[in-house]
């Protein structure tokens, strides 16, 4: 997850931290206004009990009062001390959390781990430590315990919509596909404007080889956010899977009018053109992608000689698979086309 994103959902957690502390400060503010009235109306009846010549009722009476105020006082005084005694440990539990932040910002994981562990001790059911614990686990590649803290997170707060993305990305990563769209789906049902999560369920179903639902949800994700290029070019992809090449085509046409030097968009857009037979639409997107790439270098000289090589310019197909051998990735399929342009 990019520490952005990572940090964004943070300062949103310690937002809610800060106003669990306020609500908790005003209780005890209000035990403490309690408690000052309690103590006047007692100072107020043990001078009407010094009062000369009042009679035994008035003074039984009275003494009656006095007696339950004083009751009162004493349960408002434990409950005023278990409230500090908590807030200060929240606060320390706070600080540790805290301390675990700034670990993890400075890149020292190990360290940022036990800090949200020593925060845990103090406060069980914070949430935010959970998932911040898990951050810094899966940086340490530590996959299984990062899951074990996200899974806590999100069984102290089931809202935790962060938590279950988290859940969600880790699964994914070890080709869990089967848990990621579950998790995906609940951070997603949480917060369901969520375009990154609704992308990432989309990828999780694909994973999973469901490409009715990643058609739906890559759709859904650029309905969200109208100029989400790289699920336009995701939703290429699973067309081209389900062998709907022209809807791919329009996808990724799409991706690149939003963004014009989106290299992958050139290259898939190549793959898709040569696959239905447009060989001059693919040599112009291949030859797009090459102005720009460096990851598709391999790819679209191989796509540009393929176009090339069917348009019947077979010294320009020659010279893009020659430049396609150059990547050890390629190398091979480079290598069988030019034999094949050698003995025809």
């Amino acid at each position: 997850m990019h520490l952005t994103k990572i940090s964004k959902i943070m300062t949103v957690l310690a937002i809610l931290f800060v106003l669990s502390a306020a609500v908790l400060s005003q209780s005890i503010e209000q035990k403490k206004k309690q408690y000052d009235e309690k103590m006047a109306q007692l100072k107020e009846l043990s001078v009407k009990m010094g009062v000369a010549g009042i009679t035994a009722d008035e003074y039984n009476s009275l003494k009656g009062q006095y007696d339950t105020l004083q009751e009162e006082i004493k349960k408002l005084q434990d409950a005023l001390s278990a409230d500090q005694d908590f807030a200060k440990k929240m606060n320390d539990a706070k600080l540790e959390y805290n301390n675990g932040n700034t670990f993890f910002k400075q890149g020292q994981y190990d360290a940022a781990v036990l800090a949200y562990d020593k925060s845990l001790a103090l406060d069980a059911g914070n949430t935010r430590a959970y998932y911040g614990k898990g951050l810094a686990l899966a940086k340490l590649r530590k996959f299984d315990e990062a899951l074990v803290a996200y899974n806590k997170a999100v069984e102290v707060d089931p809202s935790n919509y962060a938590a279950f993305a988290a859940i969600g990305k880790t699964s994914y990563d070890q080709n869990n596909f089967k848990n990621a769209v579950e998790a995906y789906t609940k951070a997603v049902e949480i917060k369901p404007d969520q375009e990154t999560n609704i992308y990432m369920l989309a990828l999780s179903y694909s994973g999973a080889n469901d490409s009715k639902n990643a058609v739906k949800y890559f759709t859904m994700a650029t309905q969200i956010k109208p100029d989400y290029y790289k699920a336009f070019c995701s939703l290429g992809e699973e067309y081209v899977k389900d062998g709907q090449v022209q809807n791919a085509i329009q996808a990724y046409e799409m991706a690149l009018t939003i963004k014009e030097d989106f290299d992958e968009g050139w290259y898939r857009l190549a793959v898709a053109q040569n696959k239905v037979g447009n060989y001059q639409e693919a040599l112009k997107a291949a030859q797009e992608c090459l102005k720009t790439t460096r990851k598709f270098k391999g790819a679209a000289n191989f796509e540009a000689g393929f176009a090339s090589k069917n348009l019947g310019v077979t010294d320009q197909a020659v010279k893009y698979f020659e430049a396609a051998a150059t990547d050890r990735q390629w190398r091979k399929s480079a290598e069988y086309e030019l034999e094949l342009l050698r003995k025809s």
